[in-house]
């Protein structure tokens, strides 16, 4: 059990789980606090919602660790527990049980939220991550672009489950309130910052995501290049690849200071984006720079989780010290 557990990455989990209620608590709920109104989503509603990503993603990481093993035995053999502690049929078989549970719950909670198209965003996600295992994780850049927008999918889900909901029972009050003290605005402007603000965060994970994908692509270049792969680091070489990061980082940079200071504009976002986001990415930029075995790019993607975790932290700094 203890091995089957790890397999789950329980750590990957529980930021996956912190993302999705950092969005619901600490971002959307203050900023419909002012105006008085409240998410209309029941906490029992948005457990499921959470527990239906989760499996999903427990799923996509059993089902990658089944078809990585080759690989694995290269780049990190100790850590390999499919086909060792694990038997393969139990990985296989917990990987359908989670992704039809997972579907099933989405397409549940879809059709509460009266959208049943919504239930497209669980199939995606299972299906991708299939895919992803299978196919698209050898293949050049494809495999980084969706591992990036799942991980966008993650704060975006919480948007699209909950705003309509807040649409439904407040659009009529909204509309006329801006009729009478704001006329000449759009009424439909409030929701949308509500969406802006998770698209922010969505667009955040998609960019560190992508950057840390092929950073550990960087690491795994061994592994990879043995079983057939045809990653950025493979194709294009380790320097042009590592030069391709550098960039990346520093775009993120500018990105997070630009949302800072022309978009937020309040000292609380830009000294917490400038200190507790920029730093770490500098320091993955400087590790990156300097790796030149797996240890030293392990320690640069780690460092861009670290921003990618701050990032998500800022969502408390929004909520206790911006709003």
């Amino acid at each position: 059990m203890f091995h089957f557990i790890k397999l789950l990455r329980p750590l990957n989990l529980l930021i996956l789980v912190a993302t999705m209620y950092f969005m619901r608590l600490f971002v959307l709920a203050p900023m419909l606090a002012p105006s008085e109104l409240q998410l209309q989503m029941s906490e029992f509603d948005f457990a499921l919602l959470v527990l239906s990503i989760l499996l999903i993603a427990a799923g996509g990481n059993i089902i990658n660790d089944y078809f990585d093993v080759r690989a694995d035995r290269i780049n990190k053999p100790e850590r390999v527990l499919v086909g060792r502690l694990v038997k393969r049929r139990v990985a296989m078989v917990s990987h359908v049980a989670f992704n039809i549970v997972g579907i099933l719950l989405g397409g549940y909670l879809a059709w509460k939220v009266g959208i049943w198209q919504l239930v497209i965003i669980h199939l995606f996600a299972s299906g991708s991550l299939w895919f992803y295992s299978v196919i698209f994780k050898r293949e050049f850049l494809i495999g980084n672009i969706i591992i990036a927008l799942l991980a966008a999918l993650i704060p975006l889900t919480v948007g699209v489950f909950e705003i309509p909901l807040v649409m439904e029972a407040y659009g009529q009050d909204v509309v006329a309130y801006f009729q009478t003290y704001y006329p000449d605005e759009d009424p439909t402007s409030f929701f949308k910052l509500l969406f802006y603000f998770i698209l922010g965060f969505a667009g955040f994970a998609f960019l560190l995501t992508l950057i840390r994908e092929i950073q550990k692509d960087l690491a795994d270049v061994r592994g990879d290049s043995q079983v057939g792969c045809r990653t950025l680091p493979i194709v294009l070489g380790m320097r042009r690849t590592k030069l391709i990061v550098l960039v990346l980082l520093g775009a993120a940079v500018v990105v997070v200071m630009m949302v800072a200071f022309y978009l937020l504009a309040d000292k609380v976002s830009i000294f917490y984006a400038a200190i507790a986001v920029g730093i770490p990415l500098a320091v993955s930029q400087w590790l990156t720079l300097r790796a030149q075995d797996r240890p030293g790019y392990v320690k640069a993607f780690t460092w861009t989780k670290i921003a990618m975790a701050t990032g998500l932290g800022y969502a408390l700094v929004f909520n206790f010290w911006v709003v």
